[in-house]
């Protein structure tokens, strides 16, 4: 879809480059790539009504379009001379979705909402936090998040291991909604009562916001090990101090203290012969 090409157009040549080039280190910056300006959205919009609804139509291109309409990339509304509808109403209430999921909208975010012309989101957010609120009530008490340490982000990762000194720690960075962080969970559960069993090896799991907090609760009484959903500053952080290009991602704490992104680790058979390997030392 030409709207939603435009909107992740620097995303998307950033990436086709990389795969072209088989370059996925993130510490290698692509040069040469002129970042896309208003006028060229501008004229994007001049190419059809952006605020049709009937772009909504088409399984397929639902999400795109609303990525795009609520993309901060371009000022859309200025840039097509839209005063309301569609477009305008999908930036004001980007990043509902995710709050109502996680019952965090607020009563001025409900305010907000009922002073839209469209009455739809109001009634539609209402609705799905209330059914967030319930369904997360039920699993409450059979989920555990461990606090996360009161410290700066610059010492979090430290305080996180700090009471495991002296065993080895194995770090999981993942998400509810990372269908391959799923599945390496999946396939590690059965080693931690069978060749991973050890009162010397720690998982640690690390998730963040994204994952909605019902799903969330009701996937980690099934995964051992200690579980902290952090917020996106601290997410972030930790993400660039270990240069992690994406989900599932691993660090390796070993009984020195001493740690290491361990991406090879996406090969599940590598990451169990290398824990064998370090608790025997």
């Amino acid at each position: 879809m030409l709207f939603s090409a435009m909107a992740q157009g620097n995303y998307l040549r950033e990436h086709n480059y990389r795969y072209i080039n088989h370059q996925w280190d993130y510490n290698f910056k692509v040069e040469g790539i002129e970042p896309l300006k208003p006028e060229d959205a501008k004229t994007i919009c001049q190419l059809f009504d952006i605020n049709d609804s009937k772009l909504l139509m088409g399984e397929s291109t639902v999400l795109d379009y609303v990525s795009a309409a609520s993309s901060s990339s371009f000022d859309w509304p200025q840039l097509a001379g839209i005063q309301k509808g569609l477009v305008k109403d999908l930036r004001q209430i980007a990043g509902y979705p995710a709050k109502a999921e996680n019952v965090a909208l607020t009563d001025a975010d409900f305010a907000q909402m009922k002073a839209m012309d469209n009455p739809f989101y109001l009634e539609a957010f209402t609705l799905m936090q209330k059914k967030a609120k319930d369904e997360l009530a039920a699993v409450e008490a059979k989920s555990k998040v461990e606090t996360t340490p009161d410290v700066p982000k610059e010492r979090l990762f430290d305080a996180l291991i700090a009471p495991h000194k002296g065993k080895v720690v194995l770090v999981d960075f993942w998400n509810t909604w990372c269908g391959p962080c799923r599945a390496a969970i999946q396939a590690n559960e059965p080693l931690k009562s069978s060749s991973l069993k050890s009162d010397d090896l720690v998982w640690i799991y690390i998730a963040n916001e994204t994952s909605p907090i019902v799903k969330y609760k009701t996937m980690i009484p099934d995964i051992q090990g200690l579980h902290y959903r952090l917020n996106q500053e601290q997410w972030d952080y930790l993400c660039d101090k270990f240069k992690i290009d994406g989900i599932p991602s691993y660090v390796l704490v070993d009984k020195s203290g001493t740690y290491k992104l361990r991406n090879d680790f996406r090969n599940h058979k590598l990451m169990e012969e290398t824990l064998k390997e370090e608790l025997k030392k």
